[in-house]
């Protein structure tokens, strides 16, 4: 029966690849960790997970923080993974915890100021994206607050 399951299920129209997860599990450990640490809350915790996947950058940019790489802007610094993971994690926590206040859009234009609308409509449905793939629960164990120190 093993055996001719997949075979059962794709004739009847399923589905039988397994999609990868949107964020990967290391990348919600670091999210996680950087949410606790500046104090986040369960709701802009997702926020934050929702802006690392809607920006989507390369090392330097993964949460969209500083605008255009070379600009100048501190928060592109480090271009390794890990290490400009953590900082532009925080740049977006700190701009998170600052200025959310419940409204996507406003928040939009503060994050996104050209596109504002169309930003917090992606984000918006990221969130219910992670939370439906995650059962409505942050992934992971709640780390404890510390000092990040980079590997």
């Amino acid at each position: 029966m093993k055996r001719f399951l997949p075979v059962l299920l794709l004739v009847l129209g399923f589905r039988t690849e397994v999609r990868a997860a949107l964020i990967p599990a290391h990348e919600w450990k670091m999210i996680r960790e950087v949410a606790v640490n500046y104090d986040l809350d369960e709701e802009r915790t997702w926020l934050l997970a929702a802006i690392r996947r809607h920006e989507n950058g390369r090392p330097g940019l993964e949460f969209g923080v500083g605008g255009p790489m070379n600009s100048g802007h501190r928060a592109h610094r480090y271009q390794d993974g890990v290490k400009s993971f953590y900082v532009q994690a925080m740049w977006a926590a700190g701009t998170v915890k600052k200025h959310y206040t419940g409204d996507l859009v406003a928040f939009g234009k503060r994050y996104n100021p050209p596109y504002p609308k169309k930003w917090s409509d992606g984000v918006a449905s990221l969130i219910r994206r992670l939370k439906a793939e995650n059962g409505n629960k942050l992934p992971g164990v709640r780390p404890a607050k510390r000092k990040i120190a980079f590997p």
